[in-house]
């Protein structure tokens, strides 16, 4: 039997610093695994500094996007040139190490018998960077709010670390509407009211090795909201 294509979508702003170790460390973790960059047009450039590190690399490609920048709308064009290529298996993660390539082959594994596998901090075995209390707070509240309101019933239903099979990916994409990071739950919360087989597998989470953090307290705030108009829109369907 073969083995399944296995393409990563980075997004990325700013990355600079750290995108061309990560990518190396990417392309080590599993065998034949492929790399897409999708890079919203970063004035710190980004996307350069790919293409000089790994010029005509089969395996790792860059999308820059033009106009209207955003984590939402870059993770639905990355993953739809990621389906189009014939992958199999669709994962995403931060540029910053936050998320290190350590873990793939536990996530990429864990859908031998699931549709979607969510990287979580919070189990036995995983963990994250000390962070402050006001932090801590405010994401654990927001996790509470997405298992309360959407039914998720995950330890790390925030997390950004995850792999998804084509079959669980394809048909939700063009339900998505966020072109912000809010992406990430309005996808889970489409995945798992499709019925997928979600399971999640231990991470460690570390701090960001350079650059400054882009997601704000206040963000994650506004989440609690938006969670709750993201399930009266589609009550009932």
């Amino acid at each position: 039997m073969s083995k399944p294509v296995v393409t990563v979508v980075v997004p990325t702003y700013n990355e600079r610093e750290t995108i061309v170790a990560l990518i190396g460390e990417i392309l080590s973790s599993w065998p034949g695994i492929n790399i897409l960059v999708v890079d919203d047009a970063s004035p710190d450039e980004t996307a350069r500094e790919v293409l000089l590190a790994f010029p005509d690399h089969e395996r790792v490609n860059v999308l820059v996007r033009k106009g209207k920048r955003g984590r939402g709308l870059a993770g639905r064009e990355g993953f739809q040139r990621a389906l189009e290529s014939g992958s199999d298996i669709v994962g995403e993660m931060d540029a910053d190490f936050s998320h290190h390539p350590r873990f793939i082959p536990s996530l990429v594994a864990a859908l031998e018998d699931a549709d979607v596998a969510i990287g979580s901090r919070y189990l036995p075995g995983g963990g994250l960077a000390e962070r402050g209390w006001l932090r801590t707070l405010v994401t654990g509240t927001a996790r509470f709010y997405l298992n309360l309101w959407l039914g998720l019933k995950l330890t790390d239903p925030t997390s950004g670390f995850r792999f998804f099979r084509k079959e669980a990916l394809r048909p939700v994409l063009p339900l998505l509407e966020a072109d912000d990071p809010f992406i990430v739950t309005e996808l889970l919360f489409h995945l798992r009211r499709s019925g997928n087989r979600i399971v999640e597998v231990p991470i460690y989470f570390y701090q960001r090795r350079a650059g400054k953090s882009k997601l704000k307290v206040t963000t994650l705030c506004r989440y609690l909201w938006r969670v709750i108009c993201l399930r009266w829109k589609w009550r009932g369907r």
